[in-house]
């Protein structure tokens, strides 16, 4: 009795259940590698786990998917910006060369205008210069005996530089364009916008010119032949500098003349309409 209880004893110990099921692990094993005969479990255990494996992989599937939108949308977004960019672009060419097709049109005009009344005119040489802040004068070596009369245009091979003031019969006195009592009807070349050009004793000033005008900094400003003494067309100056009134109701304008009226030596005598001519 005590030989069998001591068996029992045996049997029921963790020891033994432990190698038993560790040889059936095993024989398992070994049957499985050399027969699949737990394939068919595996594959069932599989097919049920398919669901399982779905659920969890879907947050993260989820989680690509966004991203994804999310880096298209804002892929999107940066080519409708770029096009936005390019579209203004293209409007401010447009734009610019409808200004430069205009510019081009007064241009042929007065090309043409010059054309059909071509200008005669001769040299006088410069034989005083006067200037100071109140007077802006130089004095040239032709008068009435050679046809000049007052109010003549005057100019060399830079711009405009003033008109005939005072005539004697041999000499004349030019008020320059710089002149505070000097007035000269201009226009801007590139919008052909027209106004008053006033001397201030250094330049050229465009006063009160509406707020609403287009007036850019380097526009260039020609005579408008308005007053019939200084024919269309002729460089005046180039504007510098622009300043809005403190209420905003109009700007003034300050122009550089393009002469340079310190180193005159010879200035041309102009007679645009051949209706004068210099006595020979």
């Amino acid at each position: 009795m005590e030989s069998l209880t001591s068996n029992q004893k045996v049997t029921k110990s963790p020891l033994f259940k432990f190698l038993i099921l560790e040889f059936i692990c095993l024989s398992l094993m070994i049957a499985d590698k050399n027969h699949q005969l737990a394939q068919p479990v595996r594959n069932t255990l599989s097919l049920a786990a398919i669901p399982l494996i779905k659920i969890i992989e879907w947050p993260q599937d989820m989680y690509q998917i966004i991203q994804v939108a999310l880096s298209r949308q804002a892929q999107l977004i940066e080519e409708n910006t770029q096009l936005k960019e390019q579209l203004i672009d293209t409007q401010l060419k447009v734009q610019q060369n409808v200004s430069l097709a205009a510019e081009n049109e007064r241009l042929r005009n007065m090309l043409n205008a010059t054309t059909v009344s071509p200008l005669t005119t001769s040299v006088a040489f410069v034989s005083n210069i006067n200037q100071h802040q109140k007077k802006q004068h130089i004095i040239i070596d032709q008068g009435t005996a050679q046809g000049i009369h007052v109010g003549q245009a005057v100019l060399n091979l830079e711009g405009v530089i003033g008109q005939v003031d005072v005539l004697g019969q041999h000499f004349s006195h030019v008020i320059l364009i710089t002149d505070t009592a000097h007035a000269l009807p201009v226009e801007i070349l590139r919008t052909g916008m027209r106004t008053i050009a006033y001397g201030n004793g250094e330049s050229i000033s465009l006063n009160e010119v509406p707020t609403s005008a287009d007036i850019q900094i380097g526009d260039v400003v020609v005579t408008s032949g308005f007053g019939n003494r200084f024919p269309r067309g002729l460089k005046v100056a180039e504007i510098e500098s622009i300043t809005v009134s403190p209420d905003r109701t109009f700007q003034t304008s300050v122009a550089k003349p393009y002469a340079h009226f310190e180193r005159l030596t010879e200035v041309f005598m102009v007679w645009p309409f051949n209706t004068n001519t210099p006595n020979e």
